[in-house]
């Protein structure tokens, strides 16, 4: 449509667990998950199970790149796919 909303994301790779903080006007929880559990909540949510909401900005990224990251992040070779020119219109 004519109005839209416009968001610009930044997102964090780590392969340990990190004391985090976020603002609660932002974020209601977190979770660590490995690839398998990340599958299954997404099945949830998806599924309308226990209530289970993700936010619409990241199921677009799990749908169009987070996979392909997490196998480039396992390899070591995450630096291949860094992209920091490049804007997605993702719908």
């Amino acid at each position: 449509g004519k109005w839209g909303e416009h968001e610009l994301d930044y997102l964090l790779f780590t392969v340990r667990e990190v004391n985090m903080k976020p603002n609660p006007d932002e974020v209601a929880d977190v979770k660590y998950v490995n690839r398998e559990q990340l599958k299954e909540l997404l099945r949830k949510a998806d599924a309308g199970e226990g209530g289970l909401k993700l936010s619409p900005w990241f199921r677009l990224v799990v749908d169009n790149f987070l996979f392909k990251w997490w196998d480039h992040l396992e390899k070591g070779t995450l630096k291949e796919v860094i992209d920091m020119k490049t804007i997605h219109k993702l719908t």
